[in-house]
């Protein structure tokens, strides 16, 4: 035991030694080294110096959400048809009501008139009706309510005779749904890369699409003759808080390798490539996610193309500095 003791003790010793001693020679861990851009740079005084380039600071803006859809202009021959329908329909059962009170009146004032006259004046009056309310089911089931009970359903079919209206169909992807019904949605053709135009939205579809099974509404166009059947893009105002964003224009964007990227000038005068978020075109441009760029960067608006090209020429090793 006398033996283990000391032994015990020394190895305490040289223990603690050994650790005071690794301590003083390494010291406090380095900090962790910053991890490296790498955003594609062209260098100041490269190959990009000569190039006819102009840098602008991005607009900051707000959007409202948005819902995209599509649409079709729909033929009004069958609305037209169908309102012609129930006018005649109206006719009809306005003279039979007429003739079943007119022949009443006789009979009960004891005049030239049976009970068998009234009895098939009254029938042919409750028929007549019938065939009214049905083409009215018709048209409704048809069209939709909010459409057929317009208080100018009327004016609105011959606009649409005339051609001086164009019903559309608009409709939205499954799970899409505005928080409210709208009151416009803007809409345009496939065919044109013109800015939408508003149309009214009359109201819900009476029917799914067959093929997007999602929500769909009636709208109106007043801007421009369109034949039926012509393929239309649509959007409409979604819920939600409107979203930062950041404009820059159509130039200033470029495409390579499936990514869009701008470019911005550094500090030491050259330019940095960087990936940006789309988040859809607008009048004035481009509105890209905010995080990428901000206010304070030079984009280059005038260009973009032409660094693209210097940047990968000279990767390739067919230009550079």
């Amino acid at each position: 035991m006398k033996k283990i003791i000391p032994g015990l003790l020394i190895g305490l010793l040289l223990g603690s030694a050994a650790t005071w001693f690794g301590l003083t020679r390494s010291g406090p861990e380095a900090p962790a080294a910053p991890k490296p851009d790498n955003s594609p740079k062209i260098e100041a005084g490269s190959a990009a110096a000569g190039l006819p380039i102009t840098v602008a600071h991005p607009a900051f803006a707000t959007l409202t959400n948005e819902l995209k859809g599509y649409g079709r202009v729909l033929d009004p021959a069958l609305l037209v048809a169908a309102a012609e329908e129930i006018k005649a329909a109206r006719a009809v059962a306005d003279g039979s009501k007429k003739e079943f009170d007119r022949t009443k009146s006789l009979y009960d004032g004891g005049e030239n008139a049976t009970l068998q006259a009234v009895e098939t004046a009254e029938a042919a009056a409750l028929r007549d009706a019938a065939l009214l309310s049905a083409a009215r089911a018709k048209l409704v089931t048809a069209w939709g309510r909010a459409l057929v009970e317009r208080p100018d359903f009327a004016a609105l079919v011959r606009s649409l005779t005339l051609g001086e209206a164009a019903l559309v169909r608009v409709d939205l992807l499954p799970g899409d749904l505005p928080e409210k019904a709208p009151a416009t949605v803007k809409v345009g053709t496939l065919t044109s890369d013109a800015a939408t135009h508003d149309a009214e939205v009359l109201g819900l579809a009476p029917s799914a699409d067959a093929q997007a099974q999602g929500a769909g509404y009636l709208a109106l166009w007043r801007d421009a003759p369109l034949a039926p059947g012509t393929a239309l893009r649509a959007t409409i105002a979604g819920g939600g808080e409107p979203q930062k964003v950041f404009v820059v224009p159509q130039g200033a964007v470029v495409r390579h390798e499936g990514g869009v990227f701008v470019y911005v000038k550094t500090a030491e005068g050259g330019y940095e490539r960087r990936l940006v978020e789309v988040v859809r075109n607008v009048p004035e441009g481009v509105a890209l996610a905010g995080g990428v760029v901000d206010e304070n960067d030079k984009v280059v608006v005038t260009g973009a193309q032409q660094l693209l090209a210097t940047e990968v020429l000279g990767a390739l090793g067919g230009g550079g500095d």
